[in-house]
């Protein structure tokens, strides 16, 4: 499937990241699918997607990244697009790009912490994962507070709620105690494993090997949102507001603006994590223990009917 019949890209090298994604902004390209499952059409119903990131500045990875040069363009192309999305901090790598958050706040965005070390709740104790909450929290406060901004957004690493009623039953006490509001999401994308074929094609990739990668990363985000509306359309008897969860890598840094266009080009508006929040599907209660990290809306469908609350 490709997503571009003329997406060609010349090189790849650190220093001109940002003129590629400048010339993305003043010149768009057509990110048209010729899998017609990927055409845009009028829509009847309201389609709505908020954009979140995890591990800001810049997420874990086996190369060593520059925070500037992954969250800038991220910034960069979030702006361009009049996009205003939501990213969730690493406690401990705030003090990397300190005033990167602040530009990402005074453009309007929003952040939430993912603990202090996104270290896995599976692999950890109770008290300990509360510690680690405790602590990103504070490391953001000053910042939050700064700007004004309420309530604190908080999600957890992996997508690890806990592995069995009592440690989630505790952490989630603890966060409705401090007014923490958790950020689900219902589309998760396998972006790492992209960004690993990124790093394989090293710092000056084949331009062919790099249009291939944007065609089928493009293509697979979309294929995660039609299958993320398919069931919110069985569980709920419609389309929910979704909330697409992505990663501070360079791989969403490079392809970010053609990913967008191609969401919006499918029917979708961009909407603010609060707005996204609205929608009840958010407080619909689940009881998944599943060990892996997957959507809320997977959650609902997988939970134990026998440990979800009598309606």
């Amino acid at each position: 499937m490709t997503i571009r019949s003329n997406c060609k890209i010349s090189s790849f090298t650190v220093g001109i990241i940002i003129f590629l994604f400048i010339l993305v902004f003043v010149v768009p390209g057509d990110v048209s699918a010729t899998d017609k499952k990927h055409k845009s059409s009028k829509q009847t119903v309201k389609k709505e997607i908020c954009i979140s990131f995890n591990e800001l500045p810049v997420a874990e990875s086996f190369a060593e990244e520059d925070p500037e040069l992954v969250m800038r363009p991220i910034l960069d192309t979030l702006n361009a697009h009049k996009v205003r999305a939501v990213g969730f901090v690493v406690g401990h790598s705030i003090g990397k790009a300190y005033d990167l958050f602040g530009e990402w706040l005074n453009s309007g965005h929003r952040l939430g912490s993912i603990t202090y070390s996104h270290s896995d709740f599976h692999e950890m104790g109770i008290e300990q994962f509360i510690k680690d909450i405790k602590a990103g929290a504070e490391a953001l406060e000053t910042m939050l507070s700064g700007f004004g901004h309420k309530p604190r957004f908080f999600r957890y690493p992996f997508l690890h709620y806990g592995k069995d009623v009592n440690s989630r039953r505790q952490v989630s006490l603890f966060l409705e105690d401090r007014n923490i509001v958790v950020v689900h999401t219902t589309v998760v994308v396998e972006d790492y494993l992209h960004n690993l074929g990124l790093q394989k094609l090293g710092s000056v990739p084949d331009s062919a090997a790099l249009d291939q990668l944007l065609n089928e990363y493009v293509n697979h985000v979309l294929d995660q949102i039609e299958e993320a509306e398919a069931l919110s359309k069985k569980l709920l008897g419609r389309n929910c507001c979704h909330i697409l969860q992505l990663s501070a890598n360079r791989l969403n840094a490079l392809f970010l603006g053609e990913m967008l266009t191609a969401i919006s080009k499918a029917g979708y508006s961009f909407v603010t994590v609060d707005h996204a929040l609205k929608d009840p599907v958010y407080t619909t209660p689940q009881a998944y223990f599943g060990t892996r990290g997957v959507g809320y809306l997977d959650m609902i469908d997988q939970s134990d009917p026998d440990l979800l609350p009598a309606r």
